[in-house]
């Protein structure tokens, strides 16, 4: 071979050398480049990541723990607002607030103010992030508000059926609110002869010595001893109420004592009254001795169907079938503890019965329901109404 022929394809053999350094050089370049392009994406990613991470898990505890702060301010204003309910104490009021939001609740801080009657509570959780330090954010504070207020009650379920009465001179105003003075009994000790009354007694009207209950207009008047108030109720019928329009006697108020009135009774409505001097009525009150009981109160009576909405136009009258005229006109609800029944002419110990036996406006064969009023609220209790008498609702305002 000559020695052209050898230099031509030596050239040739160093060039396709040196393209195929060069290509190799080239893809390694881009093979280092998609590389480093790969760990930003990557870091990108992991940031991202740990973004949403942190959303997730510390945006879902922080929900959690803002639920928390919620239940610990609702149940702190409601405690709150029955405190002041119960006691008319902004003192006390405040610590029950404070108590139920950071001792008996999830709250770990808390401000509370009393005013108009209503208690609110900001309720605070402060916590630390799983992930939001990374983010700048180490911790978070769960904040919740609440505000509760007491109301008088609308309408009540199982009452016992005995009115009781709320005369003009025993109301006043409260926060807004129209009070009955029941002189409720907060059930520390043992009552004494000035915490009971008798609600329930067999007198009627025209007996002797009980003309002294009724005074001209209708208006009731029971206050034996002379000290402001009533201790003693007497009418034509009893009070007790027929308050289903069915007018059953003796049976329908042994069965409404034994379980409470099966149906709910609403505010502003009249319910007539009903014969209630049979035994077995007043053994089976005797039955639910110093058990909490729920009465209707009423502020006004009428001999025969009211003519014309008392006072608000939406007014009811449940009209009864029994032989009864009297109608009650229920304003309120009281809550009532029996402590005695007397029953019959044998019975000792009741010693509002005996005081008024001693003062000759009882016999020995009359036939009386006493004990003491007390505040709070039952089961049954609903609504908003007009006036307080002892019994109440709390209801969350915000």
């Amino acid at each position: 071979m000559n020695p052209r022929t050898i230099w031509r394809r030596s050239g040739r053999w160093l060039r396709r050398a040196r393209a195929r350094r060069i290509s190799a050089h080239s893809a390694s370049a881009r093979r280092a480049g998609q590389a480093g392009q790969s760990m930003v994406l990557v870091a990108l990613l992991l940031i991202a990541f740990i973004a949403l991470l942190a959303v997730t898990l510390d945006g879902g505890f922080a929900y959690l723990q803002r639920r928390n702060a919620q239940t610990a301010a609702d149940a702190g204003s409601l405690a709150g607002a029955r405190e002041l309910c119960l006691t008319g104490d902004v003192a006390l009021a405040r610590a029950a607030a404070f108590d139920y939001t950071l001792v008996h609740n999830r709250g770990l801080e808390a401000d509370v103010a009393i005013s108009g009657g209503e208690a609110r509570v900001t309720a605070r959780i402060p916590f630390a992030t799983f992930f939001g330090s990374v983010l700048g954010r180490p911790s978070i504070i769960a904040s919740a508000e609440a505000a509760a207020n007491c109301f008088a009650p609308r309408f009540g379920e199982g009452v016992l059926p005995v009115a009781w009465n709320c005369p003009p001179a025993r109301t006043y105003i409260v926060d807004g609110k129209t009070t009955c003075d029941m002189d409720t009994f907060d059930e520390v000790g043992t009552p004494q002869l000035s915490d009971l009354y008798i609600i329930m007694n067999s007198r009627k009207v025209g007996d002797p010595d009980v003309d002294f209950c009724i005074s001209d207009g209708g208006t009731i008047d029971c206050d034996v001893d002379g000290d402001g108030e009533d201790e003693l109720l007497v009418g034509g019928n009893r009070s007790w109420l027929d308050l289903s329009g069915g007018g059953g006697g003796s049976s329908e108020l042994v069965d409404w004592i034994r379980n409470g009135y099966p149906g709910g009774i609403n505010i502003h409505t009249w319910y007539a009254g009903q014969q209630g001097v049979a035994n077995n009525v007043f053994i089976e009150v005797g039955k639910r001795l110093n058990q909490r009981v729920l009465l209707p109160v009423f502020n006004a009576l009428s001999n025969g169907l009211p003519p014309d909405p008392y006072d608000d136009p939406s007014d009811n009258t449940v009209v009864s079938s029994g032989t009864w005229t009297d109608y009650f006109h229920v304003i309120s609800f009281s809550i009532f503890v029996p402590t005695c029944v007397h029953a019959t002419g044998g019975d000792t110990g009741c010693d509002m019965y005996n005081h008024f036996r001693g003062a000759g406006v009882l016999g020995p064969n009359d036939k009386t329901i006493e004990g003491y009023f007390v505040k709070g609220s039952l089961i049954g209790l609903g609504g908003e109404g007009d006036l307080v008498a002892g019994a109440f609702t709390v209801y969350l305002t915000r």
